[in-house]
């Protein structure tokens, strides 16, 4: 509640900052404030056809480029790590680094060429609608960096050195399709032991000619899920205690955890083959998914564990390259103004 309570007061202080005063009347600004942030058709009665038009294509352009653009978000974060490095002057906060970055992108000036396209009122409403969006991304923002930056404490906690989303981000990439190939591996093992089970059974020759086909169908669409499912179990969060553990002093537990979802994956996709149904009592079919779903997971754990510890781009950092210069030289300047 503290931190929600915290961005509702830097965007209001945002919104009656000086970039926002006297573009339209209080009564319109709180009304568009509120609508714009509920539903853009909610405030369409403000508007001509035309000028809603500009101002649906203004808000969609806008938040398209800041979904693919992560240069602001880089700026926040490096001001959020210089803050907790004690770098960061008392006098400033993320408040003033959204400011600053609120008044880096000025819509007068990026769209000067529609003041010739709606008069002067809409435009000053659209300027608003446009800032509007600026700052409820720039919140939206600083929550995230928040979010990431926790969890990355969580992950260096767990593993016992600096770790990054980044960098895990890009050890999963490498790491991802040799896992896929050792999961096939393991299903095809399970398919030897499946069959080797048939062999005391009365099972047809047509039965044994349809059995691979299936037995791919039902499998081949798991391997990514059980690839995905085994990564989130072997890094999630626990449940306190043990969430205050390392990886090591808990990986029985996610083994376990981890053995008996993939298992329940195995048994329920073998379930679906007649065949199987027919021929191999429930009881034997969990006994063989579970059996071959331990060795998976002990298999897949070892491995990431034991390359991890070489991996040296764990901890690597982008933001720390493309931005902390710049934020340190805009700290600067922000300090500079405030003594002004």
């Amino acid at each position: 509640m503290k931190d929600i309570n915290e961005d509702q007061r830097d965007e209001r202080e945002l919104h009656s900052s000086a970039f926002l005063a006297n573009v339209i009347s209080w009564e319109t600004s709180r009304k568009l404030r509120s609508s714009t942030m509920e539903n853009l058709a909610s405030i369409r009665s403000y508007f001509g056809a035309d000028a809603y038009n500009l101002l649906e294509e203004l808000v969609k352009i806008t938040s398209s480029e800041i979904e693919q653009s992560n240069a602001e978000k880089m700026f926040m974060r490096q001001f959020v790590l210089l803050g907790m490095e004690n770098r960061v002057p008392p006098c400033l906060s993320p408040k003033d680094i959204k400011l600053w970055l609120l008044n880096r992108s000025n819509f007068q000036q990026q769209y000067q060429h529609m003041q010739t396209r709606v008069d002067a009122k809409v435009f000053s409403i659209l300027s608003m609608a446009w800032t509007l969006a600026r700052c409820l991304h720039l919140n939206k923002m600083q929550r995230e960096v928040k979010e990431e930056l926790k969890e990355e404490n969580r992950l260096s906690s767990l593993l016992g050195r600096k770790v990054t989303l980044e960098g895990l981000d890009t050890y999963v990439t490498l790491v991802w399709p040799k896992a896929q190939r050792d999961t096939d591996a393991f299903l095809g093992h399970l398919f030897n032991e499946v069959q080797t089970i048939l062999d005391t059974t009365q099972v047809t020759v047509v039965e044994r000619l349809l059995l691979h086909p299936q037995y791919h169908r039902a499998t081949e669409p798991l391997v990514d899920t059980i690839v995905g499912s085994s990564l989130d179990i072997l890094l999630g969060e626990l449940e306190p205690p043990a969430n205050e553990k390392s990886i090591a002093a808990t990986l029985a537990q996610r083994s376990d955890s981890a053995s008996k979802q993939i298992g329940r994956m195995l048994w329920n996709a073998l379930a679906s083959i007649p065949c199987l149904r027919q021929h191999i009592t429930q009881d034997v079919l969990v006994c063989i998914c579970f059996a071959v779903a331990r060795k998976m997971i002990q298999s897949f754990f070892q491995k990431f564990m034991s390359c991890s510890s070489n991996f040296n781009l764990m901890d690597v950092d982008e933001s720390l390259l493309n931005a902390r210069d710049r934020v340190v030289s805009a700290i600067v300047q922000m300090v500079f103004m405030t003594n002004q």
